[in-house]
């Protein structure tokens, strides 16, 4: 067990020393069975570790580990971590990812400010951004806008809760951009994408990374299995053309190969479109969950 850990240590020190000037200090230690552990999952935000099992308690053997803070959560559970060992986390701090920061919150809840698999995705948009316009769907705490904005884009961020779009204002001025240069639209991503339509607004990328199952303040429900197409429909009427449409989902029991013929299902000219397929990270070396398609349009209708 020991063993197993250590090496997994050593691989992720590879993968940090392999981008030199592009600092990270939050990514995935230890990633399950890919890493030789059946119940264990490993986060490290800049040194303060998020130990997740499913299954079994916390892994007393941990507490000896030489971390800045250990605390625990059960995978799936909606509370915030339990503190275990280490400092106490009194309030947010600053974690890095490929240069740039972003405010993490241990008491935060279910997720703790930003979802680490998508860490290659958001450095790809940034390099491919530079003076276009981004529409940054589900925005959460706007990792993906900040990156963006980083990469030279014009970006607007929707997301429904007006907390985590401060959240992402804040984001936005830890890494020296101004918030009041970008938007942030608060509401229903399927009724702003209506009204965005209206006005005639388009965008040369937009960003699709939906949770798998939600309900708005109205009752709808959302299911990325049922209603991907039509997601990805409205979000084409907002896109020029040549523009590129970022489609995710961490949804399991969904195959990549039906993920893709559920984006293609809601293209307008899925014949003429390129779609692209993206891994994840290196350090998640276990199942293989998130699905990432990057998906240009023709460059005329």
């Amino acid at each position: 067990m020991l063993e197993n850990f250590l090496r997994a240590l050593h691989f992720r020190e590879t993968i940090r020393s392999a981008t030199p000037g592009a600092e990270t200090d939050a990514l995935r230690l230890v990633d399950g069975s890919g890493d030789g552990f059946d119940d264990l999952e490993v986060d490290d935000f800049a040194g303060r570790w998020l130990v997740q099992t499913r299954i079994s308690g916390f892994p007393e053997w941990l507490k000896k580990a030489e971390a800045r803070s250990i605390y625990w959560k059960k995978l799936g559970d909606k509370t915030s971590p339990i503190w275990i060992a280490g400092e106490k986390i009194a309030e947010p701090f600053v974690a890095r990812e490929s240069g740039l920061q972003y405010w993490i919150d241990f008491s935060a809840g279910y997720s703790q400010g930003i979802f680490l698999d998508q860490r290659l995705n958001r450095a790809h948009l940034r390099s491919i951004v530079a003076d276009k316009t981004v529409l940054n769907c589900f925005a959460y705490t706007c990792a993906f806008g900040v990156s963006a904005a980083m990469g030279g884009a014009k970006t607007v961020n929707l997301d429904l809760s007006r907390n985590y779009l401060d959240w992402g204002r804040r984001n936005y001025a830890l890494n020296s951009l101004d918030p009041a240069a970008h938007e942030f639209l608060q509401g229903d991503v399927f009724d702003w994408l209506k009204r965005l339509a209206k006005k005639g607004r388009k965008f040369d990328v937009v960003i699709l990374d939906p949770p798998t199952f939600s309900r708005d303040d109205k009752g709808r429900i959302f299911r990325v299995e049922n209603d991907f197409p039509e997601l990805v429909r409205s979000a084409c009427k907002l896109l020029n053309p040549g523009g590129t449409l970022f489609s995710s989902t961490n949804q399991r029991s969904l195959w990549l190969e039906s993920f893709r013929a559920l984006i293609e299902e809601g293209l307008p000219n899925p014949q003429q479109a390129k779609l692209e397929s993206s891994p994840m990270p290196p350090d998640f070396r276990g199942e293989q969950y998130l699905k990432s398609v990057w998906t240009q349009l023709p460059p005329t209708k």
